[in-house]
């Protein structure tokens, strides 16, 4: 189940997760978080809302690096 690939991938590094689910609960909400979810998508859902929160976890995750400054 989801979970239990959300827990195997948070284990295994930093890999982004965002969970798309037809569980609605605020408790299934509240696990999928606590097992290291980055954002909790519940079914249906706005494909342009699903775009904006996956640049929104890339943003977090990978943010821009700075330029060095010029010798």
């Amino acid at each position: 189940d989801g979970l239990s690939i959300c827990r195997e991938i948070r284990q295994q590094g930093a890999t982004p997760i965002i969970m798309l689910t037809a569980r609605t609960e605020d408790v299934d909400r509240i696990v999928g978080l606590e097992l290291g979810a980055d954002d909790y998508i519940t079914k249906p859902y706005n494909p342009r809302e699903l775009v904006a929160r996956v640049r929104a976890v890339l943003r977090r995750t990978n943010p821009p690096v700075e330029a060095a400054a010029p010798a």
